[in-house]
């Protein structure tokens, strides 16, 4: 029985200095493996074993095609962790945007709710939060990469069979624009780098989550 941590690709190249933080709290603390991209290592997985993510994509992935009996976030591990010290934003108000990747998960959403309450943060929400999220930034606004449906075909072939909407480079810049509209606050956390990249292609200032814990 292992606890493997798998990074996130995007996330590790986005935001390295923040990344490897993390690898080394979930190492040092849970003696995970950490291991490379869930297209290749969802392989490596077995019966008994607890994958450890924290991309959405990444879940999906291996709730469908790994073989780990568990998965936990690594953000409901970082809520649990009495010992954990966060960092204090003093009260900021900030927009919460949760992602349809993950819209059926409450447990990982309150998580989050929690962290940024205990970092001081002010939660602000959208009227299409929680399970009535239907935003991923640009990611449904063209089709539906090929690996991910064979991999996670539930997610993203059944869950997501009316939810893509692709269209044109420049009408998926205006529909952005407008969604961005509706938020008040100067920052919009994300826990998704595909929701982050919509956020600030849409023009608002988006701040991923591992980089608030992390700073």
């Amino acid at each position: 029985m292992s606890k493997l941590f798998l990074p996130g690709c995007k996330v590790s190249r986005q935001f390295p200095e923040s990344s490897e933080k993390l690898r080394n709290y979930i190492e040092n603390t849970h003696s995970a493996e950490t291991l490379g991209c869930c297209k290749e290592y969802y392989r490596k997985t077995k019966k008994d074993d607890t994958a450890i993510v924290i991309c959405n994509n990444c879940a999906a992935i291996m709730e469908e095609s790994g073989l780990a009996s568990d998965l936990e976030f690594v953000w409901e591990i970082i809520d649990r962790d009495k010992d954990f010290v966060f960092p204090d934003y003093h009260g900021e108000r900030m927009t919460i945007q949760d992602c349809w990747r993950a819209y059926e998960k409450r447990s990982l959403q309150d998580a989050i709710r929690s962290i940024l309450r205990k970092m001081n943060i002010e939660v602000v929400e959208l009227k299409e939060n929680y399970d009535r999220t239907k935003f991923c930034g640009a990611y449904l606004l063209r089709e539906c990469n090929g690996i991910e449906r064979k991999l996670a075909p539930k997610r993203y072939e059944l869950d997501g069979a009316d939810k893509y909407n692709p269209m044109s480079s420049d009408d998926a810049d205006i529909w952005l624009k407008s969604y961005c509209e509706q938020i008040e606050t100067d920052r919009v956390v994300c826990y998704c780098t595909s929701c982050l990249d919509g956020i600030k292609r849409g023009g608002a200032e988006g701040v991923h989550l591992i980089n608030l814990i992390f700073p």
